[in-house]
């Protein structure tokens, strides 16, 4: 039972991200368009097309919209607020300035000689120097996509990581991987990988008390699920309830269990046919009536 990542769209043209701008500046009804609005109406997300493009000016030229002149002064508060802000997107307690520059709104070099340096900055946005670092492991970053894939319903993006949906921001990944597809490759092929719980633990429990007391059960998998079987047979039950359908794509409150169809303590096994999605609700409910 092994699943494949979903195909991504590579090779994605000028004109397909000029359009796209187009289009939305036509349905918001603007002659220019900001980056927040782009971000929220758009398919694409900006830092593809200022890669691309070199900057959101050059970007708006090519689409023929109107680069407006904002002479404003940016505040202290302004600027701290979105170190804050790419803190938050990253998942981290620093941001580096590298980082700054690819999710920020302002001009970093600016911003360090408005305090002096890039350290100041951080302190006064009441961040961590980017010396601060987070410990942090493959196999927890591996379960927070399989979280992130079950919550969700669908394979993870980046796009889901810069929203603020992973407790890791997306650089701890790809100081990780090397990438974010490479995150995910990593993921399915641990999943892929043999699901049998492991060598016959030969744990002996006995008969419920109206069968034969003397009779005893000997199990050849374990108990507990690990996270490739759970992960599969929540795959296979597309993330939903098997009684009620509830699934936490449509509401964040849903939380999803691994029930055993036949019960271990009947001689059911930790296999595949006899494992099944429920939410909580419906696992205590079938609990009670066991």
């Amino acid at each position: 039972m092994k699943f494949e990542l979903s195909e991504i769209h590579r090779n994605v043209s000028d004109e397909e991200l000029i359009q796209d701008v187009v289009a939305v500046a036509n349905r918001l009804g603007r002659k220019s368009l900001t980056i927040d609005e782009y971000e929220a109406n758009g398919r694409f997300h900006s830092t593809t097309i200022r890669r691309r493009f070199g900057s959101w000016k050059n970007i708006l030229e090519m689409a023929g919209l109107i680069i407006e002149q904002k002479n404003f002064y940016i505040s202290n508060s302004d600027y701290t607020s979105d170190l804050r802000r790419v803190a938050e997107i990253l998942g981290n307690k620093t941001v580096k300035n590298t980082e700054y520059r690819e999710f920020g709104k302002y001009d970093a070099q600016k911003m360090s000689t408005r305090f002096g340096s890039w350290e100041k900055a951080l302190l006064a946005a009441g961040l961590q120097p980017t010396g601060y670092t987070v410990s942090v492991s493959n196999e927890e970053l591996l379960e927070e996509i399989e979280r992130l894939w079950i919550h969700l319903g669908r394979q993870p993006t980046t796009t889901d990581i810069r929203a603020g949906l992973s407790r890791y921001g997306l650089t701890t990944f790809l100081r990780h991987f090397g990438s974010w597809r490479n995150a995910l490759v990593t993921f399915v092929n641990f999943v892929n990988e043999e699901t049998e719980q492991g060598p016959s633990l030969d744990v002996v429990l006995p008969q419920e008390p109206f069968d034969n007391p003397i009779a005893e059960i000997k199990h050849k998998t374990r108990r507990d699920i690990n996270l490739r079987l759970r992960f599969l047979v929540m795959k296979r039950d597309n993330f939903k309830c098997c009684m009620c359908g509830a699934s936490p794509a449509k509401d964040p409150s849903v939380e999803l269990h691994i029930d055993h169809i036949i019960p271990w303590s009947k001689g059911g096994e930790t296999v595949v046919e006899n494992l099944q999605t429920l939410c909580s609700k419906c696992n205590l409910g079938k609990s009670d009536l066991e």
